[in-house]
């Protein structure tokens, strides 16, 4: 009975966020085909947020190239799905195998997404050996280097044009299923060995790495699976829309997927979800206002770029007032009740100078 009672106790934090995540999916759906369409995209946008957390809240490394996997995720699977005839007018050049290859989704998703996995573990090698700041501007590079690759290798991903004819495949069930999924990843993953190694050299490296933690083996393996559940975002993303351009895997995406995890909480997988939804759903009721429309009773006109400010605003007041995001970068807690014979816990111990004169 107690190990059964740890297992809940050790699910609580993901069962508490699929359920009301999917249970609000599922009715706000209902309302019409646009509203659907949205709760759709918010959905992808939890794939991606949640693989971005998987590298990003676990190891404290902040990653800036994180959309290039997207964008290999989207093209290779759109390679793989669009139609024979479509990739001979489209990629004329494309070589054999491409050119006469056609599957489903799912086989093309999970080959896309091998393929992200190991570029990103062939990136990792370099890229992990370096902290901080560093760390971060290399990722910049990658999401720079990425984006040159897709506008100039017009033979494969038809270049700086809009690469047409991706069946659109997309459809809320897919998008809910795929976001649950990554979140149990997420979720096992962090309270893995290897997660918790990674955590533990997030809080203090110099303590990991002097007990033996092989902090750049916990990176690698961490960025490979971000890079993965990433691609599967890009996959869907390219399968909703029905069509692929350069630039929708550039700075924009990355800005807002960043936003996300960080007005959530960087530090949890709850925070990736809440960030996720609370994002999603402010830029969708900014659009509808940008671009002429209404939403119920509001119809206040707002120029172009808006959205974008008010996200930045966001994310800037967040950062000020609340560094740890919405949710304080905790996960859902098992509500447990205390005996009548058991001591009630200790008050915390204060750590420091300051810490002491405010219990004082």
């Amino acid at each position: 009975m107690a190990r059964m009672g740890a297992i809940a106790r050790g699910a609580v934090p993901v069962v508490g966020l699929l359920v009301p995540l999917a249970l609000v999916a599922v009715l706000l759906s209902g309302i019409s085909p646009d509203v659907e369409s949205s709760v759709i995209a918010a959905l992808i946008n939890l794939v991606v947020v949640v693989g971005l957390y998987v590298f990003v809240g676990n190891s404290g490394v902040l990653s800036f190239g994180h959309i290039s996997f997207m964008a290999v995720g989207a093209y290779a699977t759109a390679l793989l799905t669009i139609s024979e005839v479509g990739k001979g007018i489209l990629l004329p050049h494309l070589p054999g195998f491409l050119a006469t290859t056609e599957m489903g989704l799912l086989p093309a998703m999970l080959i896309a997404a091998a393929v992200a996995g190991v570029i990103a573990f062939v990136v990792a090698v370099p890229l992990m050996r370096l902290n901080g700041i560093a760390a971060s501007i290399a990722t910049l590079s990658v999401l720079a280097i990425m984006q040159v690759v897709i506008q100039r290798w017009e033979s494969l991903t038809g270049g700086q044009g809009t690469l047409t004819g991706v069946p659109v495949d997309t459809s809320l069930g897919t998008a809910l299923v795929w976001a649950c999924l990554a979140c149990v990843a997420a979720y096992l993953f962090q309270r893995s060995a290897s997660g918790l190694r990674l955590r533990a050299s997030r809080d203090d490296e110099p303590a990991s790495r002097s007990i033996g933690v092989r902090v750049g083996r916990e990176r690698r393996l961490a960025f490979t699976l971000s890079a993965v559940i990433v691609a599967i975002g890009g996959a869907l993303y390219g399968h909703f829309i029905g069509s692929l351009t350069p630039n929708a895997f550039y700075l924009q995406i990355t800005f807002v997927t960043l936003a996300m995890l960080v007005v959530g909480g960087v530090g949890s997988l709850a925070g990736a979800v809440v960030g996720t939804t609370v994002v999603s759903a402010i830029t969708e009721v900014l659009a509808r206002l940008e671009s002429g429309g209404s939403v119920g009773p509001i119809d206040i006109p707002l120029r172009p770029g808006v959205r974008d400010m008010v996200v930045a605003a966001l994310t800037m007041l967040i950062l000020v007032a609340r560094p740890a995001g919405i949710t304080g970068s905790r996960e859902l807690r098992w509500p447990r009740r205390r005996r009548r014979d058991e001591p009630a816990p200790p008050s915390p111990t204060p750590t420091n100078e300051g810490e002491t004169r405010a219990a004082i």
